[in-house]
């Protein structure tokens, strides 16, 4: 299981070093192994491929299972986390596309319905997960690490190799569709359960929520609860809210002109004080000062032309890439009936009305005020 991240040094909600690549070339792929972050969004479409480690990836209202052969493909502006099961940490090619670049290359196939980014897209969701063979991930995988290397050295004609390796690695994903058959994987009553509290919280995170009500709606005992969520997700249930919750207040602050107050209503903190300790807490700064911040960011809808190759920025020290292993040493994907399909959490939230800090609470909170019980 990955270890936690200190609320003091937890990632912010934009992540800006993406978005740093991608403002200054369009494509960006890089193998990680790095531990990982916190719940976060960026601009592009991005294609995560695990070669290593076993875990789970929360994607918008999602759970799905991370193991050696999983591709997970997540829209853009679409909060995602991954976490890790195994002692050592999740092993994983990253490859970020700019939707502006993505489009130019739809003007070049205007034979594809939709255009391409139609390809990346599933129906109604905000992101794909896929199983792979292990020819499929051999193949897959060489595509990443060519693409890893041209982009850091720019050879001659560039241009055309990259057109050349994004053609391929998007005829690659149309064949892995088209062969791969549907089958309704099973799923354990162990991740069915962690799926419906996800789907509860992630409905609910606007409301007062209580530890009882939890336990009411899920007839299971407090240990196994909380036991269970944390091994699943790496956070306990207050802590998975709280960044979830505040999550939700940055996009709001960054994307909206609404009162502070009226954003700590909205995103479940029902007290003013508690909101404005915690998301200083949790970002180093006070909510005004995040929207100051985030004005002065690159708009999400200000499409980033490439740069020249010698204009480009170099990754900081921390985010060295690790080298690929040898293809004969690729960890072998799980067989199809042992994999677990991820169900989707269809529950929509409903609005709700502002929720005036100064009204008392009831009973133990998960949130505003915390629970009366530890997990």
């Amino acid at each position: 299981m990955c270890s936690e991240v200190p609320e003091q040094q937890a990632v912010r909600m934009i992540d800006e070093y993406t978005n740093r690549f991608l403002t200054e070339y369009p494509v960006h792929c890089e193998l990680r192994t790095m531990p990982l972050g916190n719940l976060h969004s960026h601009k592009g479409f991005e294609i995560y491929l695990c070669l290593q480690g076993k875990g789970s990836y929360i994607v918008g209202d999602r759970l799905y299972p991370l193991h050696s052969g999983t591709l997970t493909i997540i829209h853009p502006h679409v909060s995602h986390r991954p976490v890790s099961e195994s002692p050592r940490e999740l092993h994983r090619y990253v490859l970020s596309v700019d939707e502006a670049y993505l489009e130019r290359l739809s003007g070049a196939c205007p034979d594809i319905n939709g255009g391409i980014t139609a390809l990346l897209a599933e129906t109604g969701s905000q992101s794909s997960h896929l199983f792979l063979t292990v020819t499929h991930l051999a193949q897959f995988r060489s595509l990443l690490a060519e693409l890893t290397g041209l982009l850091q050295l720019r050879p001659p004609y560039f241009e055309l190799q990259m057109l050349k390796l994004m053609s391929e690695l998007l005829l690659l994903i149309i064949e892995i569709r088209g062969q791969l058959p549907a089958v309704g994987l099973s799923r354990s009553e162990n991740e069915r359960l962690i799926d419906e509290v996800l789907a509860h919280l992630i409905t609910h995170y606007q409301e007062d929520l209580r530890i009882e009500d939890l336990l009411r709606q899920f007839p299971v005992s407090r240990s196994r609860l909380f036991g269970l969520f944390k091994q699943t997700t790496g956070s306990t249930i207050t802590q998975f809210l709280t960044e979830f919750r505040i999550h939700k207040a940055k996009n709001l602050l960054a994307d909206t002109a609404l009162p502070i107050t009226e954003i700590a209503a909205r995103t479940g903190f029902g007290d003013l004080s508690h909101y404005f300790n915690v998301f200083k807490r949790q970002t180093g700064m006070t909510p005004k000062q995040y929207r100051a911040q985030a004005a002065q960011l690159t708009p999400h809808d200000q499409l980033a032309q490439p740069a020249p190759p010698g204009q480009l920025a170099q990754p900081a020290p921390h985010d060295q890439l690790a080298q690929p292993a040898p293809h004969d040493q690729l960890a072998q994907p799980a067989p199809h009936d042992q994999l677990a399909q991820p169900v989707p959490l269809d529950r929509l939230a409903q609005p709700l009305q502002p929720v005036q800090s100064s009204q008392p609470a009831a009973s133990p909170l998960l949130l505003p005020h915390g629970s009366s019980s530890k997990e």
